[in-house]
């Protein structure tokens, strides 16, 4: 899941921070992603690119091929069940205060699986994708009508104002935009009063990017921003939202998907320590489920307003 903002490398400051929080120097080097320079606000420890790649370097990332590390060319029956069984954990603690059938809106909505779950659970669910190749997955089996192909602070949907949508998740996407408050600010924006945020982004402070160092597995050229415990309730307080809860994120993995990924996005140590577990595995271990931490934080967060009752 992804997103990214059309617009021009930039060089950003601490988006969390007044210039007189982080000092005239700004955030401090921190090191090096693919040549990029890595930067570190002192004051609320979020990372960012800086300069940011430009659009033409993003968008050769984000092509069909991106979807490669699912392992949709694959079994696309284990990717589906994994994304369940993990989306299943992550909104069966959303709370929502809707009179009817409450709206979820997710951004970055790769091909679906998410809304399939919302959908599943009752909810009436619609995504914000920037790959054609993503939303056209959607369109054909949620409807045209429930899905919009382009950059989320440019998104809107047929006969939807502000304040429609009861939930909003952004599941492995905020770390890609290039404006994270503003991306907030529209989140906000779209939300009912009472309205739940749910995100789930690398953890720049967590014990596996400490452990690993440059060699983290979310440190990729495609995410702009990496938040931590301390930055990202900050980022949710400024925007606005209300009862900010933090915590560690976990998703549902196998040994097959597991390998798969590593295979795409190959580490010097872990690669080929998965795959020989792989291949040395009997098929049922091999396919069989346990969740994980990749080293990711997972924030709720609500929008004054309505006091979100129990769904």
């Amino acid at each position: 899941m992804y997103a990214m903002t059309s617009t021009t490398a930039t060089t950003p400051a601490c988006p969390n921070c007044a210039p007189d929080q982080v000092g005239p120097a700004g955030p401090r080097d921190f090191g090096t992603i693919q040549g990029y320079r890595l930067k570190r606000c002192p004051n609320c420890d979020l990372q960012l690119l800086d300069p940011q790649p430009d659009d033409p370097t993003l968008a050769s990332i984000y092509k069909e091929e991106y979807y490669n590390a699912w392992g949709l060319q694959g079994d696309v029956s284990i990717t589906r069940d994994l994304k369940l069984a993990t989306f299943a954990r992550l909104l069966g603690r959303v709370r929502t205060a809707a009179a009817g059938t409450p709206r979820l809106l997710d951004c970055g909505a790769a091909t679906g699986y998410l809304m399939e779950k919302a959908q599943e659970l009752g909810m009436e669910p619609y995504g914000v994708e920037l790959s054609e190749f993503g939303a056209e997955q959607i369109a054909r089996r949620f409807g045209p009508h429930r899905v919009f192909c382009g950059p989320f602070e440019r998104a809107g949907f047929n006969g939807i104002d502000r304040e429609f949508f009861d939930v909003i998740t952004m599941i492995d996407f905020l770390e890609h935009v290039r404006d994270p408050m503003g991306t907030l600010a529209k989140a906000s924006d779209l939300l009912k009063p009472g309205g739940q945020l749910v995100i789930l982004t690398p953890d720049a402070g967590s014990l596996s990017r400490r452990v690993m160092g440059p060699r983290w597995l979310h440190y990729k050229v495609e995410h702009l921003f990496y938040f931590s415990p301390r930055s990202l309730p900050k980022a949710l307080h400024q925007a606005g939202f209300v009862d900010v809860g933090i915590g560690r994120a976990w998703k549902m993995m196998n040994l097959h998907y597991l390998a798969h990924q590593l295979g795409a996005y190959p580490h010097p140590l872990l690669t080929p320590i998965i795959k020989s577990l792989h291949w040395l595995s009997p098929p049922p271990l091999r396919r069989a489920r346990f969740p994980i931490s990749f080293g990711e934080l997972l924030a709720y967060a609500r929008k004054p307003g309505a006091t979100a009752d129990s769904h």
